[in-house]
């Protein structure tokens, strides 16, 4: 018997809409926990043999994937695959797989599994989806080394008919694999925007969403239709005739919108009245910056540096970060790269950095607090290898979560020390680098004209402002109400963050979820933000919206919006303009 009709509220991971039959996909049996075995000393040298067979073989597999997707991928998204060949190279893993086969005397299948679970308890607490997908990839590398080991591949998706493929989650390997001629799209139980699996969905073209029931896949059948709309994270289940007519007009109507906007990937995001903001990208890795540039990103806005910090077995030193920030900063060439120092605490724990658990960790040590006061070694070694990095290329440093001046102060004197020892250890260097402020606390925006004597640019981190501001943890969905942006006591932080940046002659960003908004980035336009920041997935559309408008609307709605009373009247304003200016970015929104 069909599923009833209904229509249920997702994820979008993947832009795009699909229509059609179901293929469910169940739950590999791979995937449970490998039987623990205790071995003979005897066998422990052919454990290992058995290991490093099997990690040989996941590496040419992967290589093999890699050079058949290069035909279909960039060279961004090809670079995923090399993230994941690095993790069968990772010595860390390699070393604590064998100690486990060596001294604990385990078969080489649950030495895997426990190593891998370690790495998952440092991840458990995360809520950056970044990062915690990133024990995903572990865990798929580890997966496919343990089914390797037993000759027990999943088998890759295919289908005879055209389907929309259902799945508890989709691997890179799987979603690689993919068939865009029979797979319409495909909707999965868990996955973000930034996990490897969407970010392949995205370069293939192909519609996709998650957070759909886990009951889904014991009840759809292969009889069963649905629309899955990626543009407004949206399952529709046995649609009836009037909404799959509405469906099949806005997968037109979307279809030459989306051709529109990736004709204009070369052009600036300025205002009809030639006023020019910059949209850059916020990414994690440098495998990233292709798919920003192929997109119309100028420069790096936020490259979050916490991943590096994240293996508590592997801290990075300073030649390793240097490397990495010195590719990334050749790879830019001209372009402003703001790289943000560790802002681990809070929701990003790291059981490798942080010494202490806090009860109340959003209010504790967290971002330059815990660089000054408990790891003020780490901190000096990322100080020295950004400032040696700085000379190949366009280098700008972003403090996070300051709420006073004398921790700014505190970081300047700290590079001042540097560029003195770095000078006479006769090592190249910048000495003096442009050094900016997140904007995410009340205090720092209180304090903004301040602040502003003593650094070089701000960053207004909107997603801790709103938090903090408001008094609200913006993961509870019990208070999620009260996460607004357009909040008139947001825009007035803001507003006031502008005005310090001007009466100091330095420029101000916006690197939160709010600038990849269209709706909310004309508002950011109009109070006088000079850069906004984003996911590259997000910068067509941001920019359409800025092309759209001319700055002397958007000033004057902005204006308007900072004399309304509540978040809904601010919103309001701004969407009464751009359904003027731009109606169609309603149709994917």
């Amino acid at each position: 018997m069909a599923v009833p009709s209904k229509t249920i509220q997702v994820q979008a991971i993947s832009p795009g809409i699909a229509m059609g039959r179901v293929m469910v996909l169940q739950r590999h049996s791979g995937s449970s926990v490998p039987v623990k075995k205790e071995i003979l000393g005897s066998e422990i040298d052919g454990e290992m043999e058995r290991f490093f067979n099997a990690v040989s073989l996941t590496k040419n597999q992967l290589l093999s994937l890699k050079e058949e997707m290069t035909a279909k991928l960039n060279s961004g998204d090809t670079a995923i695959i090399d993230v994941l060949i690095t993790l069968t190279e990772d010595p860390s893993l390699t070393t604590e797989v064998k100690k486990r086969i060596s001294k604990n005397l385990w078969n080489v299948e649950y030495a895997i599994y426990d190593t891998v679970e370690k790495y998952a308890q440092v991840f458990a607490e995360i809520q950056d989806e970044y990062l915690k997908e990133r024990i995903l990839d572990i865990k798929d590398v580890a997966s496919r080394i343990i089914d390797n080991l037993s000759n027990s591949l999943p088998e890759d998706v295919k289908t005879e008919y055209r389907r929309i493929i259902f799945a508890p989650s989709l691997t890179p390997f799987q979603t690689a694999h993919l068939d865009s001629n029979t797979v319409l799209g495909f909707a999965v139980e868990t996955g973000s925007q930034t996990c490897h699996t969407a970010i392949l969905a995205r370069s293939m073209r192909l519609p996709a969403i998650s957070g759909i029931p886990t009951d889904l896949l014991d009840t759809l059948g292969a009889d069963d239709k649905v629309i899955i709309d990626g543009f407004a994270g949206k399952l529709i289940i046995n649609p009836d005739a009037r909404q799959e007519e509405a469906y099949r007009l806005k997968l037109k109507e979307t279809g030459d919108i989306l051709t529109r906007l990736s004709k204009d990937n070369g052009t600036r995001s300025e205002t009809s009245d030639g006023f020019v903001i910059r949209l850059a990208a916020n990414i994690e890795t440098i495998d990233q910056l292709d798919e920003a540039r192929q997109l119309g990103s100028h420069g790096v806005g936020l490259f979050r540096t916490e991943f590096l910090f994240m293996n508590p077995l592997s801290i990075p030193g300073e030649d390793e970060q240097f490397e990495i920030y010195k590719q990334l900063l050749i790879a830019s060439g001209d372009e402003p790269v703001t790289i943000r120092t560790m802002d681990i605490g809070g929701d990003k724990l790291c059981s490798g950095v942080s010494r202490n658990v806090e009860k109340n960790p959003f209010l504790g040590l967290r971002g330059i607090r815990l660089s000054l006061y408990e790891r003020k070694d780490l901190f000096i070694t990322q100080i020295r290898a950004l400032m040696r990095a700085g000379v190949f290329g366009n280098l700008r440093i972003l403090i996070p979560m300051v709420s006073s001046l004398i921790e700014v102060r505190e970081v300047k004197e700290i590079i001042s020390e540097q560029h003195i020892a770095l000078h006479n250890e006769n090592v190249h260097h910048l000495g003096s680098p442009a050094l900016g402020v997140m904007i995410e606390t009340p205090a720092a925006a209180l304090m903004a004209d301040k602040i502003g004597a003593e650094v070089d640019f701000f960053s207004i981190g909107t997603n801790d402002l709103v938090q903090y501001t408001m008094a609200i943890d913006r993961e509870n969905d019990r208070v999620a109400y009260l996460y607004k942006p357009s909040h008139p006591a947001i825009l007035q932080l803001i507003k006031l963050t502008v005005e310090a940046a001007r009466k100091n002659r330095i420029f101000v960003a916006v690197c939160g979820q709010t600038a990849a908004d269209p709706f909310m980035a004309p508002l950011l336009l109009g109070l006088g933000i000079q850069e906004l920041s984003m996911s590259p997935t997000s910068i067509p559309m941001v920019r359409h919206a800025i092309r759209a408008l001319a700055y002397s609307e958007a000033e004057a709605a902005a204006n308007k919006a900072l004399t309304c009373t509540t978040a809904a009247e601010a919103l309001e304003i701004i969407e009464d303009l751009m359904r003027e200016r731009a109606p169609e970015l309603f149709l994917i929104n």
